[in-house]
């Protein structure tokens, strides 16, 4: 079996993802619609129309109907992952989920729910690497109770898809190190195919893994005529998977694959990102950049945990390979499976790091294009913990539990607070007017509380501008269609019955606080998280 999970402990891990389960479904409606939901749509759709242009040409009529897409060789955006957004786009269409509040909020439960399954995988990590079930479940909370990638799990199909492969190719990955059969080959070959299909660095972690298997066949005298082969099935299944589950790859799989990575190095769009109160173009970061948005964005007790765990797996890895025999140079790299897991998340987090700062990656909107890493670093937070309960607290685990449980409670707190505005959190690291230094609700997911706010007390049709740079004819979508009705979107903020603000200038002319709103128009209602407005609407006097 894949699980093995001991029958007085299922229990409890079946009430404690059944919960999450049902707090998904309580809250999935509640949050707005981020501005990459709309091409990650048609994105599936075109893919779909490609597969039924070579398998069900008949059906193409039916899917015109539903949306008019380009050719799939005419969409550039190539390099976007299909794994989400051609299961969701199928069903879409088999269900007929005709209005956009019904197929956006579907959008949106599906990707918790892919979301909640990696938690599961998570907290399997923890289990296999600490035999402890109550640090999987310390550990789980640590990855759920992170305030943006909780807000995140519901609408962002594009790195919070990718971070949830990334986990259960790291779970099928120590599984392949574990015992390296041609099973485990075939289980880590599909996820690997399935992560490649959501995000192209995907290839990380394979290419990690089999020069790890490459050393452990060098340094093993037993089982290495089934480790080569093993390894060289996986080296045969892994491609031909990839191109299975990606179509684009289907007529060219080499120089599409190629041009995939080129359209990703060549994403050029002049935006700008607020980044220590000025705008920074997107293209051009400062090698910091996703280093400070790491540190000011992730709840502190995970942080100080991360730094001591990075400290001592550091100083491990450097005094191993420092004392590697000459003629035994594989024997001290790792010195048990526990070590080699410690190692896997050690560079899983550094290496993309590295990579992002080398080659100058263009990158928007904080560090959102790294959420993958995060489950590493969290693993990396967990060997911390678990050092301090061997050599601090020994048979005083249950101070050190209640210890972590206190810190965790505020952050838990302030979820509940400014839900679901989950995605604007910020540690103290950021300083209280963080709203002058960074960018806030980048995505405009407020705006669809503030078009509902406005329809709701108005009776009759009114006009709504947009002082910012996001979509709201795109927020509107997700709103019911009652309301939707009430709304017009408009360019002129003079003549408007409303303007909205949420502080999103990505042309980078002119800063979030200084934008300038028509003197006719006076402040209407804020939303407001830690005393900062992430946006505000204003009436017309």
């Amino acid at each position: 079996m894949i699980f093995q999970i001991k029958n007085n402990k299922l229990y409890f891990v079946f009430l404690f993802f059944f919960l999450l389960l049902l707090l998904g479904l309580s809250i999935y409606k509640d949050y707005g619609i981020s501005i990459d939901e709309e091409s990650t749509r048609l994105n599936g759709f075109i893919t779909l129309k490609y597969i039924f242009e070579i398998i069900f040409p008949n059906q193409l009529i039916n899917l015109n109907n539903i949306m008019i897409v380009p050719g799939m060789f005419d969409w550039q955006d190539q390099g976007l992952g299909i794994i989400f957004d051609l299961p969701t786009a199928l069903l879409e269409y088999l269900f007929k989920i005709e209005d956009s509040e019904n197929y956006y909020l579907f959008r949106h439960i599906t990707n918790y729910l892919f979301f909640l399954t990696s938690l599961f995988f998570f907290f399997m990590i923890i289990v296999k690497r600490y035999q402890s079930y109550l640090m999987a479940f310390i550990g789980t909370t640590f990855l759920l109770l992170s305030p943006r990638i909780f807000a995140d799990s519901f609408y962002n199909n594009k790195d919070i898809i990718f971070l949830s492969f990334f986990i259960i190719n790291i779970y099928t990955a120590i599984n392949f190190l574990e015992k390296t059969n041609y099973k485990n080959a075939s289980i880590f070959a599909l996820s690997s195919a399935l992560c490649i299909s959501s995000r192209l660095l995907g290839i990380i972690l394979p290419s990690l893994i089999i020069l790890i298997l490459i050393i452990n066949i060098l340094r093993e005298e037993n089982s290495k005529s089934k480790k080569t082969k093993s390894l060289l099935f996986f080296l045969f299944l892994f491609p031909l998977l990839t191109i299975i589950f990606w179509p684009y790859l289907w007529e060219n799989p080499i120089d599409n694959f190629l041009y995939s990575f080129k359209a990703l190095s060549d994403h050029d769009i002049d935006i700008y990102n607020f980044y220590l109160g000025e705008y920074v173009l997107a293209k051009n970061l400062p090698w910091h950049y996703s280093l400070v948005w790491i540190f000011i964005t992730t709840p502190f007790l995970y942080l100080v945990l991360f730094l001591i765990g990075f400290v001592f797996i550091t100083r491990r890895f450097f005094k191993r390979l420092f004392k590697i025999e000459k003629n035994n140079s594989y024997i001290d790299l790792w010195r048990s499976n526990n070590e080699l897991y410690d190692l896997i998340f050690y560079l899983t987090f550094l290496i993309p790091i590295f990579v992002v700062i080398d080659l100058n990656s263009t990158l928007y909107d904080g560090w959102r294009h790294l959420y993958f890493i995060y489950p590493s670093m969290l693993m990396i937070s967990i060997y911390a913990l678990n050092l301090i309960k061997i050599y601090f607290t020994k048979r005083k685990n249950k101070y050190l539990y209640s210890l972590i449980l206190i810190c965790v409670l505020p952050t838990l707190i302030w979820m509940y607070k400014y839900h679901p505005y989950q995605n604007i959190y910020f540690n103290f690291i950021a300083g209280k007017n963080f709203n002058e230094n960074f960018e806030m609700d980048y995505w405009g997911l407020s705006n669809r509380e503030s078009l509902e706010y406005i329809a709701e007390r108005s009776d009759k049709k009114i006009t709504v501008a947009n002082i910012s740079t996001t979509n709201l004819n795109l927020s509107k979508k997700i709103i019911s269609k009652e309301l939707r009705n009430k709304i017009i979107i408009s360019n002129d903020l003079n003549n408007s019955d409303y303007i909205v603000n949420n502080y999103r200038n990505w042309n980078g002319n002119v800063k979030p606080q200084e934008l300038i709103v028509p003197s006719n128009y006076k402040v209407y209602y804020q939303i407001k998280v830690d005393g900062v407005s992430i946006n505000t609407i204003y009436k017309k006097k």
